[in-house]
């Protein structure tokens, strides 16, 4: 029973495209039947054990499954973590090395490439299904274009969309390489038929559990009778291909068509009795650069605009360098289980990647949203982390009064790469390179307007990254007196959901200068 419902609270966070991804991950396991019929983590981890690939007392093949998929902080629930997963994966793994090939494969391609792909390959008939990556690798391996032994249409593809793809087909032949060299066998895949089992153990038998997931069986199976309707077409479809290179056809995506999900799903959860805490750190005074003026209006707005969306707002000054890594152990360290979010705004001066104490002693924001991966923040994983960071990324001429810029030392080139963990979002005042305005009695131009669509966009139910856009277009459209300096804000993110603030019951009034 208790490994049931660690199943249940791994499902209750896997969105659509987590599911997907499980299921491309298990072809080699479940037959093509099983799998098309599978519209939940709940009905695929039923038939992983009906087949015999996990139980209670062994699942490491789950475990294995969500770390392909970066679910990195589900692994806890199992008792694994990130390393255990690594160094049980040779021995234990039972995906295969052309499996997690192709995996890796897809997490490398933008809907752009995607589209490119699409119009390369001749397919003669039209296909309705909507179609990600992972559908058209599955197609094409059902029609025997590629396989673990060949590969000449992918890298075909990829030598004209995405040649940094390659590198990955080239590392996957290595490596196999080496593996038939040393003798070592591919990972044992023998299905186990129910009948084989004793007492197979179900999640769907337990009554009590479900009671706890809807039943929407019509809309289920409407949604599987048009699956298996689009996949009964394309089995039919002629396997002449003809020349891929030469002969080419636009196949339609339906980017809308998501079944099996609904609004809920998409939504990052936003209903504890605390929304999370919002940690502000502003510098004013530096010991050798000029002080900030206007800072004390930022850190005003966000304050009362952050209180405003229910958060826990901790504001601390004149921070050194010592204090801010001090500062971000201490939220790190915090138990934010009762809590649906953290927020940290920081404002100092700045250089390319990195953000300046008061002491100006620099610190890699790298490092700063390093904290609060689930590695080092557990009571955050799964959880929206927001960061806003209002500094310069690089150097010019100074501006006259009244704009200023955030800037206070020679730059040097050091780019920030968002940590591969889920659910962060980096809004950076600018773009690496340039400077990042701030109006010595308004404010920064990038604060003042996260702070005034925030207020505005909330209410009418905008998700994060539609605001963030609004800013980025409210800041690219202002310029100093002399018309001639202007700036463009950058977010960065892995948000897997729709991040929407619950709208306040009472509007926001902003206090008057």
């Amino acid at each position: 029973m208790e490994f049931v419902n660690l199943l249940y609270q791994i499902d209750s966070e896997l969105d659509h495209s987590d599911v997907q991804s499980l299921k491309f991950l298990c072809i080699d396991l479940l037959s093509s039947k099983k799998l098309s019929k599978i519209e939940s983590g709940r009905e695929l981890f039923d038939q992983l054990m009906q087949n015999g690939f996990i139980d209670k007392k062994n699942h490491f093949l789950l475990a294995e499954l969500l770390y392909i998929i970066g679910q990195h902080c589900l692994l806890k629930v199992l008792d694994y973590n990130k390393v255990s997963v690594q160094e049980l994966l040779p021995t234990h793994g039972k995906t295969t090395l052309y499996r997690r090939m192709l995996f890796e494969i897809s997490e490398n391609v933008t809907t752009e490439d995607l589209k490119d792909i699409m119009f390369l390959l001749e397919i003669k008939k039209k296909q309705k299904e909507s179609r990600t990556f992972l559908d058209l690798l599955s197609y094409l391996e059902k029609k025997e274009i590629i396989s673990e032994d060949n590969l000449k249409v992918l890298e075909g593809v990829f030598e004209k969309v995405s040649p940094d793809v390659l590198k990955i087909i080239d590392n996957y032949k290595n490596e196999k390489a080496a593996q038939q060299s040393q003798g070592i066998p591919e990972p044992n895949i023998n299905r186990i038929e129910p009948e084989d089992l004793k007492t197979p153990l179900s999640i769907q038998a337990l009554s009590h559990l479900e009671k706890q997931w809807p039943n929407d069986d019509t809309r289920t199976e409407s949604v599987r009778e048009h699956i298996q309707l689009v996949r009964g077409e394309a089995e039919r479809e002629d396997d002449n291909i003809g020349n891929l290179e030469n002969k080419i056809h636009m196949l339609r995506l339906n980017q809308h068509a998501r079944p099996g999900t609904s609004a809920e799903d998409d939504l990052y959860a936003m209903n504890s009795t605390h929304r999370g805490y919002c940690l502000i750190i502003s510098n004013l005074d530096f010991m050798h650069s000029s002080s900030r003026q206007g800072t004390e209006k930022d850190e005003e707005e966000l304050r009362n605009v952050f209180k405003w969306l229910g958060l826990d707002v901790e504001t601390h000054n004149e921070q050194s360098a010592e204090n801010i890594h001090t500062c971000m152990k201490d939220f790190a360290s915090r138990d934010h289980s009762e809590r649906d979010c953290f927020v940290c705004c920081i404002m100092t001066h700045g250089e390319s990647g990195m953000i300046l104490g008061n002491d100006n002693v620099t610190i890699p924001i790298n490092d700063i949203i390093t904290y609060f991966i689930p590695d080092n923040c557990p009571t955050l994983c799964g959880k929206p982390k927001l960061f806003f960071i209002q500094a310069c990324q690089g150097k010019k001429s100074q501006d006259s009064y009244p704009i200023q810029d955030d800037a206070s030392v020679s730059p040097r080139k050091y780019v920030i790469k968002i940590p591969t963990d889920a659910d962060l979002l980096i809004g950076m005042s600018t773009v690496d390179g340039y400077y990042s305005y701030r109006h010595v009695k308004y404010g920064t131009w990038y604060i003042q307007a996260v702070c005034k669509n925030l207020a505005e966009m909330v209410p009418r139910g905008e998700d994060i990254l539609s605001i963030l856009t609004k800013v980025n277009n409210d800041v690219s459209l202002k310029e100093d007196q002399e018309g001639n300096r202007k700036q463009m804000p950058q977010p960065t993110y892995t948000l897997r959901k729709k991040l929407i603030f619950p709208a306040p019951s009472t509007p926001y009034t902003p206090k008057k200068p």
